[in-house]
C-alpha cells in the first residue's frame, strides 16, 4: 500500500500574476500559472459561428472570437444546436417563448429519430440516445453517421459550444457542443436526460447507489450529473448547495444567450483559485498558505463552503522571504527550463521537446562505475522513472512522450521500471497510456494534453536560434554572404557599386580579422565596394546588404532568402 503523501498548496501573487503549486513531501509537483495575456480557457462558453464544415476531417471549423478558429470534431457534435436554436433567434421575446414550446415539443418526440447521436463520457443530449454504430459496422453507416452530422452544421450557423483543450502553436482551440458546467461536487449535464453517474474511485457500492438515489432526487427535469470522487460521504445539504449553484449559473447562460450574437463569451470558467481549489482540494492536503490577503480571502471563502474542517489549514504567509522561497521550491521552478535534471543517485535525464514529441533520455552519469552494471542500470532506470513522471506533472508535458532507459538484460528488471512508472502515473491527474519497454529500452506514453506545457506559457522562442537549440555556424553564413555576392555580380551590369552589408557581431568578427582584408577581396573578386557594419539585432545566420546611395534593402531581390 502506498504510504500518504504531505500536500500544500502555495499560492504566490506577484503583480498581475498567480502562481499556484502544488507541494508534494516538500517538492513541487505541478505549478499553475495565470496572466492577463494567458488566462486559462478550458471549460469557457461561446456561442460560436461556424466557419467552414469539412467533411473528409469529420470537422467544423468554428469562430469564436480567438486567434484561430476552434475545432470542432464531428465525434464532438451533439443535438444540442437545435436544443439551443430558440435561444439564439433574433426574434422579439414572444416568438422566442414559443419557438421554445415548440423545441420542447420536438424534444418529446425525438425519440423517434434515426440519426444516431454522439456519445460522450462527460455529457450526453438531452433527446433520448440512439444506438452507436458498432466497430464492424459497414463503412455505408459510418459515412452516413459522417453526412449526417455534416448537414446539420452549416457555414455562418450559430451553435453553442465550450472549450475543452486549450490553442496550443497554432492550432486552435479544441470544442464541443456537449455543455457541462463543473461544481465542487459534481458536473451538471444541462442535456444529461436525467442520467447520473458515479467516479470509479467511489468503490463501494452502498455509497454509490446513495449518491444517485440523492443526485437523481435533486435534478430538475432533463438535466444529468457525474458525481466526483469528492462526494463521497459528503451530506445531502452540501450536494445541494452544489447543484443550486450550478442550476443558477446555466440560469445565466440561458438569459445571455437570448441576447447574444456570435462569437461571443457566453460563460467563463471560475477563477483560478477557485478552480484549483475544487479540483485538488483533497483530505490529504495539509496547509493551504497564500501570501495575497485578496486571495487568502477567496480561499477562505469557498472552504468555508467546501471543506468547514479544512479553515484551519488556511493560512496568510507573513514570511520576509518570497513565498516560494520560504518553502524551499523557488529551484524546482527555475528547474522547468533545464534540458538536464540531475537524480539523487548521480544519473540524469535530459527532456527535448520536438515538434511531434517529447523525448527522454536516461543516462547513469558518475553511479555507473559504483556497482554491477545490471543493478546499476535497474537503481537509474527505477529512479529516473519517477523522476520523469514528476516532470511530465511539474511542466505540464502532453502528447506522445518517448523514454530512453538505461538497457538492461533481465526482463524481470524491465517489468519493475514499467509497474514503477505505471504507479507513479495513478497520482496524475491527467489521463495517459504507458506502453511496456521495447527490447530497445524504449517506453512510449501518450498523456493527455489540454494546454501548452509550461515551459512554452513561460518562455519566450530564443531569439538567436529561433527555438533549435541550435545556431547556424558564422562560417556558413559568410559562404552564403560570398554567393549572394557572385549572384548579384553576374545580374547587375554596372560595376564598382557600393554596399553595406550587416551581420551580426559574431559574423562581423571573422570578415575584419581575416588574413586579408575582406573587403579588398571582395572589390577584387567583384569589382564591388562593400562595407561591412554590426548589427546586434541581426541572428549569427542572418544578413542584410542595403545600396549606400539610397539605402534600400536589396538581400531578398538578389539573393537566396
Amino acid at each position: 500500500m502506498r504510504k500518504s503523501v504531505k500536500k500544500q498548496l502555495l499560492m504566490n501573487k506577484t503583480g498581475d500574476e498567480i502562481q499556484v503549486a502544488l507541494v508534494e513531501d516538500g517538492r513541487l509537483a505541478e505549478l499553475i500559472i495565470e496572466r492577463p495575456e494567458s488566462r486559462r480557457s478550458i471549460g469557457d462558453i461561446y456561442l460560436g459561428r461556424v466557419h467552414k464544415v469539412i467533411e473528409g476531417l469529420k470537422a467544423a471549423f468554428v469562430d469564436i472570437g480567438q486567434k484561430s478558429d476552434g475545432f470542432l470534431h464531428f465525434s464532438d457534435v451533439g443535438t444540442t444546436n437545435e436544443d439551443y436554436r430558440a435561444l439564439i433567434e433574433d426574434d422579439d421575446d414572444e416568438e422566442e417563448n414559443a419557438s421554445a414550446e415548440e423545441d420542447g415539443d420536438e424534444e418529446d418526440d425525438s425519440s423517434s429519430s434515426d440519426a444516431p447521436q454522439a456519445q460522450r463520457q462527460t455529457a450526453r443530449s438531452g433527446r433520448k440516445p440512439q444506438p452507436q454504430p458498432k466497430r464492424d459496422d459497414t463503412a455505408e453507416k459510418r459515412q452516413s453517421y459522417t453526412q449526417m452530422i455534416a448537414g446539420k452544421l452549416k457555414a455562418n450557423d450559430s451553435i453553442l459550444v465550450q472549450v475543452i483543450k486549450e490553442p496550443i502553436s497554432t492550432k486552435g482551440s479544441r470544442l464541443t457542443s456537449d455543455i457541462t458546467i463543473a461544481g465542487r461536487f459534481m458536473v451538471l449535464l444541462p442535456f444529461g436526460g436525467g442520467q447520473v453517474a458515479v467516479s470509479r474511485r467511489v468503490v463501494s457500492r452502498k455509497e454509490r447507489a446513495r449518491l444517485k438515489k440523492l443526485v437523481r432526487s435533486m435534478l430538475p427535469e432533463g438535466f444529468g450529473a457525474i458525481i466526483r470522487t469528492v462526494a463521497e460521504m459528503q451530506e445531502e445539504t452540501l450536494l445541494k448547495q452544489d447543484l443550486e449553484k450550478l442550476l443558477a449559473k446555466w440560469t445565466q447562460i440561458e438569459e445571455k444567450l437570448k441576447d447574444a450574437a456570435p462569437p461571443q463569451l457566453i460563460f467563463k470558467e471560475d477563477t483560478i483559485i477557485s478552480s484549483v481549489l475544487r479540483d485538488s482540494l483533497t483530505s490529504d492536503v495539509t496547509e493551504i498558505v497564500a501570501n495575497s490577503s485578496s486571495i487568502h480571502k477567496e480561499t477562505l471563502n469557498y472552504i468555508e463552503w467546501a471543506a468547514p474542517e479544512m479553515v484551519k489549514n488556511v493560512s496568510l504567509y507573513q514570511g520576509k522571504l518570497p513565498l516560494f522561497e520560504g518553502y524551499g521550491i523557488a529551484k524546482d521552478v527555475e528547474s522547468i527550463f533545464s534540458r538536464k535534471v540531475w537524480l539523487k543517485s548521480g544519473g540524469y535525464i535530459i527532456i527535448e521537446h520536438t515538434e511531434a514529441m517529447v523525448v527522454v533520455d536516461v543516462n547513469s552519469g558518475r553511479y555507473a562505475a559504483k556497482r554491477e552494471q545490471e543493478e546499476n542500470s535497474l537503481r537509474t532506470n527505477m529512479e529516473a522513472a519517477r523522476e520523469v513522471v514528476r516532470q511530465l506533472r511539474l511542466r505540464d508535458i502532453g502528447g506522445i512522450i518517448v523514454v530512453d532507459f538505461i538497457d538492461m538484460l533481465d526482463a524481470r528488471n524491465t517489468k519493475k521500471v514499467y509497474d514503477t512508472m505505471k504507479g507513479e502515473l495513478r497520482n496524475d491527474r491527467a489521463k495517459s497510456n504507458i506502453l511496456p519497454m521495447s527490447d530497445f529500452g524504449i517506453m512510449q506514453i501518450t498523456r493527455e494534453r489540454i494546454r501548452p506545457s509550461l515551459m512554452q506559457r513561460m518562455g519566450d522562442q530564443c531569439p538567436a536560434c529561433g527555438g533549435t537549440g541550435v545556431v547556424q555556424a558564422r562560417f556558413t553564413t559568410i559562404n552564403q554572404i560570398e554567393r549572394w555576392l557572385r549572384k548579384y555580380a553576374l545580374q547587375h551590369a554596372m560595376k564598382f557599386q557600393q554596399l553595406d552589408l550587416y551581420v551580426s557581431p559574431t559574423v562581423a568578427e571573422p570578415l575584419k580579422n581575416s588574413d586579408m582584408n575582406t573587403e579588398l577581396k571582395w572589390f577584387l573578386q567583384h569589382l564591388l565596394f562593400v562595407r561591412v557594419k554590426q548589427d546586434e539585432s541581426l541572428r549569427s545566420d542572418d544578413f542584410r546588404f542595403y545600396t549606400r546611395k539610397n539605402s534600400k534593402d536589396i538581400t531578398a531581390e538578389y539573393g537566396d532568402l
